[in-house]
């Protein structure tokens, strides 16, 4: 089939977690934001079968299971059911659930261990096959079957994979293999080409198609129209098979666990000794050589989250490599970070920012190749990024505006983050909804803030940003060459979508207990810039625009976990605020002791 079509990676919005929530997904035409709790069971009808109780028909979110068979209903068309003899019995089949109606029903049924009830009403296989314009099954043995039995001219053939295997889940695989063909029936299984690619206009990606995809597929094949509640593109074939991506994928799934764990370990052993050394009680124990070492180990921690991202440019993610690309790119940015600043630890932390936020850039003017396989996580095969600025990154963006702003002259500061959000809420680079609202946000905050206070102009401001990001993304997206992307269905019920998005970034946090401390640390980074104790009060104060900056930064890292679906922008700003705190701490205590 895929010498006769193509050959994709198919990502689902919850990775390759549950057949039974991917399999909602095709259905529906839209993301399934969770299962309902109760079982789902099989009734039977005088040909067909319902599927009953939740996750079936429940809503989830703004998904609605069994929106691609009442769209075929709806449009005069059939849907048919075929279990063939070589499967399992049970009582629900995942493909069940993506061949259902709103309403729970399969028209046409052939299940071969129901026959000696439905006998001789019920049909067999051959007859719901050439009486149903789409025939859908659990077993890839229904090819052959649906092949050999149908009396259309010309077919199309999707076969997908649903859920992942204990050796899939082994190796950290969340994507799926998708084999299309379309033709005419006898020729779909005899033909010898080279398989071709699969890509869609949801993912802009070669290679690559999303679970919301098949349904709008099926639908353009057989001449109905796509409703308004189907938020993918059809497939089409095009480019190589995706064989070299996939490996990539699995290199990287084997060593982003140890390398991630490597910088998180490092990152917390320097903020443990930093806020040691920075809040201690013994001001003049502490040697000055000792405060600006660890002063270097800060700005070396913030290096090595931006050096990630070059990274995820390597050929390959072999152990070796990676180690070297990693210590050598860290180092090397602090290092020029450090030279640059000339003993301003402000500046060193806002150049390190910069570097990020020049990466992200050229990243995205080299086409986000980092997307593919990110070392930050949150790529295009994990289904949360196809192309833009992924919410990891939108954090070093974030950071890098916000401080670079502190670096320049009063007037231009606003600029920069106005400039930044544009970036990120144009459809053609950043196509991020939630990334443009933030650093709008930190834009009218930053004009909004008494030197640091976070009086109500300041929140005024702030919500103006919001508001303005919002309709900007929204609006490039409608009118802007590369529109058309994820943006615009956001458009539709924007406050339900806020609020599905802030619920599944509660699970997905709530999954990694760990990130709830970021978000209690950019929570404690905000207090105590807006109300700096003694300790902390000569270090701010020396530079206030630099104390507005961690005000901005702190308030929008909050802000953008509110906004995004993930941890990434939190996370990533997370990073920079403790940087921008404790690395002019260090300086003062230096000169204390020095």
């Amino acid at each position: 089939l895929a010498r006769a079509g193509g050959l994709g990676l198919l990502t689902t919005a919850g990775g390759a977690d549950l057949p039974e929530r991917t399999a909602l997904a095709i259905g529906a035409g839209r993301p399934v934001a969770r299962l309902g709790g109760s079982r789902t069971s099989l009734g039977l009808e005088r040909e067909g079968l319902r599927v009953t109780g939740a996750p079936a028909v429940e809503p989830s979110g703004s998904a609605e299971p069994g929106l691609l068979g009442a769209s075929l209903a709806a449009a005069g068309l059939t849907v048919g059911y075929v279990q063939v003899p070589s499967e399992r019995f049970g009582d629900v089949s995942p493909a069940m659930l993506a061949a259902m109606d709103r309403a729970g029903r399969i028209p046409l049924a052939s299940l071969p261990y129901t026959q000696i009830w439905l006998e001789p009403e019920g049909p067999a296989a051959s007859e719901v096959i050439r009486r149903s314009a789409l025939v859908v099954g659990s077993d890839p043995a229904l090819v052959p079957l649906a092949l050999e039995e149908t009396t259309a001219r010309e077919v199309l053939v999707v076969v997908g994979g649903a859920g992942a295997s204990e050796e899939m889940r082994a190796r950290g695989e969340t994507v799926n293999a998708l084999v299309l063909a379309r033709g005419e029936p006898h020729a779909l299984l005899a033909s010898r080409g080279a398989p071709g690619g699969l890509t869609s206009g949801t993912t802009r990606r070669a290679g690559v198609v999303a679970e919301v995809d098949l349904a709008p597929t099926v639908l353009a094949f057989l001449g109905a129209p796509v409703p308004e509640g189907m938020v993918g593109s059809p497939v089409r074939v095009e480019g190589e098979p995706p064989t070299g991506l996939h490996a990539r994928y699995l290199e990287l799934q084997r060593i982003v666990g140890p390398a991630g764990l490597s910088a998180l370990a490092f990152g917390l052993l320097v903020l443990a000794v930093a806020l040691a050394l920075a809040f201690g009680r013994a001001r003049g124990s502490v040697p000055a050589a000792a405060a600006r070492s660890v002063l270097v180990a800060v700005v070396l921690s913030a290096s090595l989250l931006v050096a990630m991202l070059p990274a995820s440019w390597l050929p390959t993610f072999a152990p070796l490599p990676v180690g070297l690309a990693l210590a050598g790119g860290s180092a090397g940015i602090a290092a020029v970070a450090l030279a640059w600043g000339r003993g301003d630890p402000r500046r060193a932390i806002a150049t390190v920012a910069g570097i990020g936020l020049a990466l992200v850039v050229l990243d995205a003017a080299l086409g986000w190749r980092s997307e593919l396989t990110p070392m930050l996580g949150g790529g295009v095969l994990d289904g949360e990024r196809f192309f833009g600025l992924g919410n990891a990154y939108a954090g070093v963006v974030l950071a890098g505006a916000v401080l670079g702003a502190a670096r320049l002259p009063a007037r231009a500061a606003p600029w920069l983050l106005v400039g930044a959000a544009a970036f990120a809420g144009l459809p053609s680079l950043g196509a991020d909804l939630g990334g443009c609202a933030t650093l709008a946000a930190a834009a009218g905050l930053w004009v909004g803030l008494d030197r640091w206070r976070l009086d109500a102009r300041a929140w005024l401001l702030g919500a103006a940003g919001v508001a303005a990001g919002i309709a900007f993304a929204l609006a490039a997206d409608r009118v802007l060459p590369g529109g058309g992307t994820h943006v615009s269905h956001a458009a539709d019920g924007l406050v339900r979508g806020l609020l599905e998005r802030l619920a599944a970034n509660v699970r997905t946090t709530s999954a990694t207990p760990a990130a709830w401390l970021t978000l209690a640390g950019l929570g404690v980074w905000l207090a105590l810039a807006c109300r700096a104790p003694l300790r902390l009060l000569g270090a701010l104060e020396a530079d206030p625009r630099w104390r507005r900056a961690i005000v901005v930064l702190s308030a929008c890292g909050l802000l953008g976990w509110v906004l995004n679906d993930t941890y990434g922008l939190a996370g990533s700003a997370f990073t920079f605020a403790c940087a921008a705190v404790l690395a002019p701490a260090l300086e003062a205590r230096a000169d204390a002791t020095g």
